[in-house]
């Protein structure tokens, strides 16, 4: 950011302040002339300070709003930069992910960038405001008051200020803690609420299938326990939750029925109910965990808020007591005239007004301590990780003398020291004596060494957290967790595919151009249908077309990931792979949510399109679409063979 545009900004917040400061001063003046207008009975002198009156109002008031719109700028000036800052480091080396996956210190980064910036330079450019203003009515009003009064008058407000600052501090310091806590909490709500969202149809049809599991069974065996057909219960979908109450203890049924009272109260029986879900369960705790905290802040700035109300309030009897001095305690006056109480008042109340602003500001800052924990954190955290080499892999080019055709004959040489993803022509990917952990350090499997040739597919399987997944990423390059050298193609010829199809806000188009976007490529209408014919789900194409011409408002071209189903994501992605054509795919069951006869498709075409796919996955028809198998058992033992198709 260009330094100069802040600078600017605060000189002119300067320059507004001056002004302010200096206009106020005619305020106090026309008072004292209203005042003896009033003792004298001067009418002309009345209105001409009627009049001036309202042009240092008009002045003093554009000054004002000046001010807050600088203070404005200053705070979305302040934003932005801080905002790109962090979020190019964010998203420089997927950091993005490593603090989520392997660093456990910051909660909530997404809050951190958006509503705690937000806040932080909002507060920050309202105190800057504050430090400006408030010196300038300082400095200026202790000159004013000494000459209108005597020296003793600054004395006694600097004093009294000075004793409500550090009564201040003493409470805003433990409030830091609990803001930078209650900032936490309510972005680990926000959390919980999002992922509901996210998975609000999965949790809906949980929980509409436990609540008809639930349901009592009506007894109609025995005739001395059958219903009249007054007093029977309705076993309707809709009367459901209204008719019956499960005590999750013992599993009896408690009816309500048409001429009989429940035998549990409304309250209890609501309570029960409560208990069904478990997503509202935990948003209660969370929420009444934020409540509490909430209430501790709410009583440590009722301290802070009294003190320093208190202090402003009693600023009013101080300065009574300052222009009393020289009449009643001094004796230095018999008696003073309303007009200089009115200018000697005025002035001291603006005096402690300059001083008000910095008690007042105390509030702020306690807030502001807290943001900039937690953006500071995160900036530390950012720092450390983008900057540690454990998080790394070491990346490099073959040559020729290492040789760069990694044909079957080459001799594998085992590298346990090093781990490192050397880049060749994009023939074959060999895994060298390769030993991979988790985050934590766990180890996985060890001393893998394959050769997956290229047109030779390859299916990983094995026990469910066994590692499949893992040896994905750290053939990717994603996960640094290893020992031994990977020899595999660049990165744009290698396409990853998850369980858990990633679509983002957007066309159809602009999901198969993805990584790619409309600004970096087109694809033809004819063949983006051409594509999703293929796979036949060239439907999407006609709903999205009926979507724009009818113009919703539900416009589902930019939240696909609620409107289709799994397969179709899957689907969706598998187009993807198909436009982008690269010579690896690795896979991970992204082809679990769909027919078998389409994925015998998207393997058929795939194989036409010159691409190997590595596979994990737990389907056994998967066989069928892959020529070498590497096996994984619960026993971290590993096994590496050919698929015999004739059999």
């Amino acid at each position: 950011m260009n330094p100069v545009i802040p600078l600017m900004l605060v000189g002119t917040l300067f320059g507004f302040a001056v002004g302010q400061t200096y206009i106020s001063k005619y305020t106090g003046i026309i008072l004292a002339n209203v005042y003896q207008s009033f003792t004298t009975g001067d009418k002309k002198l009345f209105y001409e300070s009627v009049f001036k009156g309202l042009g240092v109002i008009g002045v003093s008031a554009l000054f004002d709003s000046s001010i807050q719109f600088i203070v404005a700028l200053m705070g979305w000036n302040w934003r932005k930069t801080l905002c790109f800052y962090i979020q190019n480091v964010y998203f420089k080396k997927s950091l993005f992910y490593k603090i989520i996956a392997f660093n456990d210190n910051i909660d909530n980064p997404d809050q951190r960038i958006t509503s705690d910036i937000d806040k932080f330079t909002t507060l920050l450019a309202s105190i800057v405001s504050n430090c400006i203003t408030g010196p300038m009515v300082v400095i200026y009003y202790t000159y004013l008051c000494y000459t209108t009064i005597e020296w003793y008058a600054p004395l006694i407000v600097y004093a009294y200020f000075f004793l409500g600052y550090f009564v201040n501090k003493l409470v805003i310091s433990p409030m830091v803690s609990i803001n930078y806590l209650q900032d936490k909490l309510e972005g680990d709500f926000r959390y919980l609420h999002q992922r509901v969202r996210n998975f609000s149809e999965s949790i809906a049809l949980f929980n509409y299938s436990k609540n008809k599991s639930n349901k009592p069974k009506r007894k109609t065996s025995d005739a001395s326990t059958t219903l009249r057909k007054s007093d029977s219960v309705d076993f309707s979908e809709e009367s459901a939750d209204e008719s019956t109450v499960i005590n999750r203890k013992n599993r009896t049924p408690f009816t309500k029925t048409g001429n009989t009272k429940s035998s549990i109260s409304e309250e209890k029986r609501k309570k029960l109910e409560e208990e069904f879900l478990v997503e509202e369960r935990q948003a209660k705790i969370q929420f009444e965990s934020l409540l509490a905290n909430k209430k501790r802040v709410i009583f440590w700035n009722f301290g802070l808020t009294t003190t320093s109300d208190l202090f402003t309030y009693l600023s009013p009897l101080v300065n009574y007591f300052i222009i009393a001095m020289p009449v009643f305690f001094l004796h230095t006056k018999s008696a003073l005239l309303p007009a200089e109480v009115t200018v000697q008042s005025y002035n001291c109340i603006m005096l402690a007004s300059g001083f008000s602003q910095y008690i007042n500001v105390s509030t702020n800052i306690s807030d502001l301590a807290g943001f900039i924990s937690r953006i500071s954190s995160m900036i530390e955290v950012c720092s450390k990780v983008l900057n540690d080499d454990s998080y790394e892999t070491e990346t490099s080019s073959l040559n020729e003398k290492d040789g760069s055709n990694d044909s079957l004959n080459q001799e594998i040489h085992v590298n346990t020291t090093n781990r490192s993803i050397r880049l060749n022509q994009g023939e074959n990917i060999i895994l060298d004596d390769i030993t991979y952990f988790t985050p934590k350090g766990n180890q996985l499997f060890s001393n893998i060494t394959v050769c997956i040739e290229k047109g030779k597919n390859l299916l990983i399987m094995g026990p469910s957290g066994s590692g499949k997944s893992s040896l994905i990423r750290v053939i990717n390059g994603l996960w640094p967790f290893f020992k031994g050298r990977i020899n595999r193609p660049e990165s744009d010829k290698i396409f990853f595919l998850p369980q858990q199809p990633y679509l983002i806000f957007g066309e159809l188009e602009e999901q198969i151009l993805y990584p790619l976007s409309k600004k970096d490529k087109r694809i033809p209408k004819k063949q983006l249908r051409e594509l999703f014919a293929r796979l036949d789900i060239d439907y999407l194409l006609d709903r999205e077309n009926f979507i724009k011409k009818s113009a919703q408002i539900n416009d589902l071209t930019h939240n696909w990931l609620n409107s289709l189903s799994p397969g179709e994501q899957q689907l969706i992605s598998i187009i993807r792979l198909l436009y982008h054509s690269p010579q690896f795919a690795l896979l991970d069951e992204a082809t679990s949510s769909i027919p078998q006869s389409l994925e015998e498709k998207v393997y058929q075409i795939a194989k036409e399109l010159n691409i190997t796919i590595i596979s994990v996955g737990h389907r056994v028809s998967l066989l069928k679409h892959h020529d070498n198998l590497l096996r994984f058992d619960k026993y971290k033992n590993w096994f590496f063979e050919e698929i015999d198709h004739n059999q």
